[in-house]
């Protein structure tokens, strides 16, 4: 019985001898006969390299960001906190614009830049308003990821303090504070932690308005955002964006340029004129217009506003009746005592609040010259602390009152 013969693998084997016929061997000449075993093996060794040749290998990992796993890559870019990594190509971008990833990004760049276990005083403050302006600009930030961050920011703020303030039954101000938009309620909401000096992105500095990017615009604008107006064209954009506010009378846009616009005194005679005469006089519309613009009115070299402009007059004189409203409105903000809500308007509901509304100015108070010194003061440090210490507060507050004192004195004259 013969054996079954096994090939053991890497054995190394001579190369067989072809075996040829005596008559194929005697037809072939001496001198091919001892060449045949070298042609023979130079065959081989060609269709040998031609197969090695044809064969596909898997390439390797490459050790570039690209190659690592998702995972990893996450890690990396969460403790680098380099808004670039995603921008630097589209893979990248890809594998970073997961929501999850997008919002522990947003948290670290917000809300975990204030410590908010410490009193208001001695808290850490580590907010970049460059780093939060860029976020802001991104395509991702709208309306709805906003109030998802207000969700977020709150349960972890709750989080934070722990058990024994839900036992307490402390309320924390949340996303419901947000409702209808009314500054003196979602100002309260203060664990957001927008830098002080953030700007507001370009891309809600202009129309077509909807309802989420006027709200969030006008929600920003209450929250201190700027304007870059000397590195870019933001404020132009601003100034045309008012107009088409005006034109689809979308009072919250409307009530938010008009602050951007009024801190520049960039509420000219013709946007008023637009107002007016192109646009049919909302009420509404006019007194955002009217009211930002009195502010600083006379207090600087600005000299493109008139109140008293023969076009918008003559307009008046033609309107019964918004005209006389419209007149009685602009001899009061020529000086400087046009109040917010005018006399006898008992239903609030249907008007969008002066966006500081709050803490440090009540839109439904009259003005005097202590509001009146509060409101300059606020525009000449839009978007920043009025003051940062005691004794710059119990300076303002001397200030004040020296101007109430005078005003008491000139009444008594």
């Amino acid at each position: 019985m013969d054996l079954t013969p096994v090939r053991i693998r890497g054995k190394k084997r001579k190369p067989a001898v072809p075996v040829l016929p005596s008559s194929s061997v005697n037809a072939i000449p001496d001198h091919l006969q001892q060449s045949q075993p070298k042609r023979q093996r130079t065959s081989r060794s060609a269709k040998y390299l031609k197969r090695a040749k044809s064969r596909k290998y898997a390439t390797p990992a490459m050790p570039t960001l690209q190659g690592l796993p998702p995972e990893l890559l996450e890690m990396i870019f969460l403790d680098s906190m380099n808004i670039s990594l995603p921008r630097a190509c589209s893979s990248l971008g890809r594998k970073l614009s997961s929501p999850t990833v997008i919002m522990e990004f947003f948290m670290r760049s917000f809300f975990h830049t204030v410590d908010h276990k410490t009193n208001y005083r001695d808290r850490r403050v580590d907010s970049d308003p460059v780093i939060q302006s860029a976020l802001l600009a991104c395509n991702f930030f709208t309306w709805d990821f906003f109030m998802g961050y207000v969700q977020k920011a709150h349960s972890t703020l709750i989080k934070q303090r722990g058990k024994i303030w839900e036992d307490a039954g402390v309320e924390v101000p949340g996303p419901i504070y947000f409702a209808n938009l009314l500054p003196f309620k979602f100002t309260k909401v203060t664990y957001l932690s927008f830098a002080e000096g953030f700007k507001i992105p370009e891309k809600l500095l202009h129309g077509p308005w909807t309802e989420g990017k006027a709200s969030l615009l006008y929600v920003l604008v209450s929250l201190g955002g700027e304007v870059d107006w000397e590195g870019t064209v933001a404020g132009e954009l601003a100034k045309e964006g008012i107009k088409e506010a005006i034109k689809e009378k979308n009072e919250h846009a409307v009530a938010a340029l008009s602050v951007l616009l009024g801190v520049r005194q960039a509420i000219d005679k013709a946007t008023l004129r637009y107002a007016v005469r192109d646009c049919g006089c909302s009420i509404n519309i006019v007194r955002h217009l009217l009211f930002n613009a009195q502010i600083l009115h006379g207090t600087g070299s600005n000299t493109t506003l008139n109140f008293y402009d023969s076009n918008l007059w003559q307009w008046a004189e033609s309107h019964e009746g918004k005209g006389v409203l419209l007149k009685d409105m602009l001899k009061k903000a020529d000086k400087f005592s046009l109040g917010f809500y005018l006399e006898g308007e008992t239903d609030l509901t249907n008007i969008v609040p002066f966006p500081y509304s709050g803490s440090k100015f009540d839109a439904r108070t009259a003005l005097d010259n202590v509001e009146r010194e509060l409101l300059i003061r606020l525009y000449r440090n839009y978007g920043r602390r009025i003051t940062t210490n005691r004794r710059g507060r119990r300076q303002a507050q001397e200030q004040i009152n020296a101007g109430a004192d005078e005003a008491a004195v000139q009444e008594d004259d």
